[in-house]
């Protein structure tokens, strides 16, 4: 079987995780010639080769026929046609599930078809040694190769010092504190692998240096497929690698709001679990059958984690009278707005508890989901949008004598993920909105026209009826909201109102949410 390999190429891309080369391996079937490429009719040589044949590696190759992810890491070829499909080189056995063996469920729509359980993966050996041309990696990484929607491959690239440094072994990992357990730069800077197998449980890889065989589990390779490589199963629909697990709401959430009683949150991990994971989805959550009392509701809210200590103190007990002088201490009418947005770290979590309301009415709670707001403002308007997640600004809270409280640098109201050089959706993902406009602080002159027309709109969307959810607090239903998501107001009262509540550590919440809904390898596998 002749093999013609490609040119290679640089990424384009700096990122040190795929600062690799990319190459792909044409393929042809045993006794088809394969064509040099051709110069005629161009100075520069022709960029891709030209082959007779069919099969994912071995169809017919002209540059119109080679398609490109946007990602410099992943490449994509044609579905190919049924008709004399040559073998693969990564499985060395003809496709069919007869070769290929036994893989787990959730592993087969990606690897069936192209690996062989058990397979070896050979290394690329120099053209002239023809016999041993069949590699596909080299000395900077190993490409892997998956199935992907209506029918294409998609190929990601493990560049060896990048895998080795990602042992999760008993002796790369101290397995009583998950510490990585070795020196990252003993490793030699040209590591390379001796051999490399697809073992159904994930990929072995035994290095050359020193002999150590690593495995690398399927479930933890694919964690870092590009977001536009949608993987497909084996009816060709495709698979979901990211769901989001929010629940988006408006005004239409005061019909049937999420709630836990606090017996079964008391009861145990279950119920923590239960209710942490209603508040990850909704963003909020009540309580119902809370005993009324400081001390009960204390308990409550250390189900979750430690409260959060600042210049308010830990725990809150308090009513409208200007104790700390901030407008939530008195009886006026507030906005949607997100507390603590002075703080490098917002608060994540704030729980209130209504003790009681007395001789005098009015008060009603505010609820908006930010993350719904802003993801209308994005579709209405991408370019304020845009604004309001690029421009930061200043925050403060010096209201009280001796403080003065600011972040350690700017932040913008909408607190973004960007997307990774290596995920070729290019799509970001929201993760936070600091908004209280009686907190922040001036605005740049230079910036500020185009800043104040798309918080316009921003305040505009917190308004709409349809957006703000209204409901009045009730002693024993003590309400717990994430800060990071959902905005809080209330309407003006009269009387006298106690309140009590706190707040807890965004990173302590979803540690807690995350511990008590997955197993502790579950658990692991999402931050490692």
């Amino acid at each position: 079987m002749n093999i013609q390999i490609q040119r290679l190429w640089r990424c384009r891309s700096r990122t040190p995780l795929f600062n690799a080369i990319k190459r792909s391996v044409v393929t042809e079937a045993s006794g088809a010639d394969i064509a040099e490429p051709s110069n005629s009719g161009n100075n520069a040589p022709s960029p891709l080769p030209t082959a007779n044949g069919s099969g994912p590696d071995s169809q017919p190759r002209f540059k119109n026929n080679w398609k490109k992810t946007r990602s410099p890491y992943t490449t994509r070829i044609l579905k190919p046609g049924t008709e004399n499909n040559a073998p693969h080189p990564e499985s060395e056995a003809p496709i069919g599930d007869e070769a290929l063996g036994s893989w787990p469920p959730n592993i087969d729509p990606f690897l069936s078809g192209i690996y062989k359980v058990n397979g070896t993966i050979p290394r690329h050996m120099p053209r002239n040694n023809e016999k041993d041309s069949m590699g596909v990696w080299d000395n900077h990484q190993i490409p892997l190769k998956l199935r992907t929607v209506d029918g294409h491959y998609s190929t990601i690239f493990l560049p060896h010092m990048w895998l080795r440094d990602n042992c999760r072994c008993n002796k790369c990992v101290n397995q009583d504190t998950m510490q990585r357990a070795f020196d990252t730069f003993a490793i030699p800077e040209k590591v390379r692998p001796n051999k490399v197998v697809t073992e159904a449980r994930g990929l072995r890889v035994e290095w050359s240096h020193d002999k150590h065989s690593s495995l690398y589990p399927w479930d933890w390779i694919l964690k870092y497929i590009p977001k536009s490589a949608t993987v497909c199963d084996e009816n060709e629909k495709p698979i979901s690698m990211s769901e989001d697990p929010r629940i988006y709401w408006g005004a239409e959430i005061k019909s049937n709001p999420p709630s836990v009683h606090y017996d079964e949150i008391m009861a145990g991990d279950a119920g923590v679990g239960t209710w942490t994971d209603k508040i990850r989805r909704y963003g909020f959550c009540y309580v119902d059958g809370c005993p009324v009392s400081p001390e009960k509701t204390q308990q409550l809210l250390e189900r979750i984690a430690f409260i959060r200590v600042t210049h308010y103190g830990g725990f809150y007990d308090f009513t409208a009278d200007l104790t700390m002088k901030d407008t939530a201490y008195t009886t006026l009418a507030l906005p949607a707005h997100t507390d603590t947005t002075y703080f490098t770290d917002p608060a994540g979590l704030q729980m209130f508890h209504l003790l009681s309301h007395e001789e005098g009415s009015g008060g009603e709670s505010l609820l908006v989901d930010g993350f719904h707001a802003a993801r209308t403002l994005e579709k209405e308007d991408p370019d304020s949008y845009k604004v309001l997640s690029r421009r930061p600004i200043t925050w403060h809270a010096s209201g009280n004598e001796g403080i003065t409280i600011t972040p350690a640098m700017k932040f913008p109201v909408f607190n973004i993920e960007a997307p990774s050089r290596w995920d070729d959706s290019k799509k970001s993902h929201l993760i936070q909105v600091r908004w209280n406009n009686d907190d922040r602080g001036p605005i740049h002159p230079i910036l500020s026209p185009k800043w104040y027309a798309a918080a316009r709109k921003w305040n505009d969307i917190l308004n709409r009826k349809d957006i703000e959810y209204w409901a009045q607090l009730e002693p024993g239903r003590p309400l717990i909201f994430d800060n990071w998501r959902v905005l809080h107001g209330r309407s003006a009262f009269t009387g006298k109102r106690r309140i009590c509540g706190g707040y807890v550590n965004h990173d302590d919440y979803i540690s807690r949410w995350r511990n008590t809904n997955f197993s502790r390898e579950e658990a692991l596998s999402q931050i490692l």
